[in-house]
């Protein structure tokens, strides 16, 4: 969890960090467009492909391999003042940060029981919001136009390796590969799967040029960290209030008015030049925490329809769904804004909700809701995601979900033997706390890195 916490903190200070940067070097948002768009298609690059690598040389090592060319990368961005160069770093980095994910989140899964699942995914979700709106404020320790914060955004990649290197439990399993049937999960619902692609669009626009924008409007640089740790809050406080709603209430209906009250701060935003910059907290704040809930609701009604062992696979094809929009969200976003302002990214915005309000009006009266007794409980599910819907509580998990090679060795302290006893859930020919000689050893669940009591 340390480590989940540097990585997004870091992530999420870069990514502001570097639209700040390309703006003062004098980048047209086109461009700065482009490489929003870079990093969400290295991301689901990374996302759907990283398993054969994770899997060949470990999760540790994976991970100590990951984060150091995030870091690699991040300082290269100092050293190469060319936007082309820049738009090839943001998908190696898009990549690598996945690489990051994809780690983080099958090691909590498979530690993860079917009891502990929920509260260990409420848990990494709070972590990642309030390390996302910490990594926002930290702009404040520097000029972007300058090196400290790059550095210090390379210096948080490479102390986030420390605690997984240093880790006395062994490696989960093998990282499944993911299995993509978009037309499949179009069948099944085509309102889920428009909810992911266009909140990507939406999304991905806010993060990479909402900083252009604030700074378009003449926002100081402790005035757009502020602005856009508004946008992380707002997503962490809608997530419940609206996840209740959907659990009682029609989720296309909810998602139909979560996308219709997000007009209004859109609107607001819009026109953000005319109005006082309180306000427009205000409205970044209402708009954040409205379209972060798009994503999971959408989620959340395909999984009224799909089998619970279903749920980890259609993942794979709701993350690439998500990035598709992502990837064309902020062209589109920055051609906006060439053409008519700051504004012009909220008017993207506008269009994307008003597609979604009518894509949900039109299957509204084609297919009859679930029944609040067939439907599953609500997740909440972070603003990007990566192979997080495989710690969802509602996947169905095998008995033997946790079985593989990987044992731990314990000193039996009589004579420095050593013993590889199975990870938990397989039954042991010999008493686990007992050697040969009948002698008692004290045993670890290499779970939890906890001593457990003598026999």
């Amino acid at each position: 969890m340390l480590s989940v916490m540097l990585v997004m903190m870091g992530n999420s200070l870069f990514t502001t960090l570097i639209a700040l940067r390309a703006d003062i070097e004098g980048y047209p948002n086109a461009m700065i467009g482009l490489m929003t768009s870079a990093y969400f298609f290295g991301f689901a690059i990374g996302t759907l492909r990283v398993g054969p690598i994770i899997n060949r040389v470990g999760h540790i090592r994976s991970f100590a391999a990951f984060a150091a060319i995030t870091s690699a990368t991040m300082l290269s961005f100092l050293l190469i003042l060319d936007p082309w160069a820049w738009v090839v770093l943001r998908i190696i980095m898009g990549a690598a940060i996945a690489g990051c994910f994809v780690i983080e989140e099958s090691w909590l899964n498979n530690r993860a029981t079917n009891q502990s699942r929920g509260v260990l995914l409420s848990i990494y979700m709070m972590i990642g919001y309030l390390a996302s709106a910490t990594g926002q404020q930290s702009l404040r320790i520097g000029d972007p136009g300058d090196f400290n914060v790059f550095l210090f955004a390379g210096i948080l990649l490479v102390l986030a390796i420390v605690p997984v290197a240093l880790t006395r439990a062994t490696h989960p399993d093998p990282v499944s590969q993911p299995q993509l049937n978009l037309r499949r999960l179009f069948r099944i619902s085509p309102t889920a799967l428009s909810g992911c692609i266009l909140g990507g669009a939406i999304v991905g626009s806010m993060w990479g040029l909402g900083p252009v924008y604030a700074r378009e409007l003449g926002f100081e640089v402790d005035q757009i960290a502020t602005f856009m740790s508004i946008a992380v809050v707002g997503g962490l406080l809608f997530q419940l209030p609206v996840g209740r709603l959907t659990d009682r209430f029609d989720r296309r209906t909810v998602l139909l008015g979560v996308s219709v009250a997000a007009i209004a701060p859109a609107l607001v935003l819009s026109i953000g030049s005319s109005f006082n910059p309180l306000l427009l907290f205000l409205g970044i704040g209402c708009f954040g925490g409205l379209v972060s809930t798009i994503y999971p609701i959408s989620i959340a009604y395909a999984n009224d329809y799909l089998n619970p062992e279903d749920v980890v696979s259609a993942s794979a094809g709701f993350v690439l769904a998500f990035a598709m929009g992502a990837v064309v969200g902020p062209l589109a976003a920055s051609a906006m804004m060439s053409l008519v302002g700051a504004g012009g990214l909220f008017l993207l915005t506008l269009f994307a909700l008003a597609t979604l309000i009518g894509l949900i009006l039109w299957r509204m009266r084609i297919r009859q809701w679930a029944p609040v007794v067939e439907k599953e409980s609500f997740v909440a599910l972070p603003e990007v995601p990566a192979i997080v819907t495989d710690l969802d509580p509602r996947a169905a998990v095998d008995e033997q979900y946790d079985l593989g090679p990987d044992k731990i060795d314990i000193e039996d302290g009589w004579g420095g033997k050593s013993f590889s006893y199975p990870r938990r859930g397989t039954e042991s020919a010999k008493d686990p706390g007992q050697d040969p000689a009948g002698k008692t050893t004290s045993t670890k669940d290499e779970s939890s890195d906890i001593d457990l009591p003598r026999s």
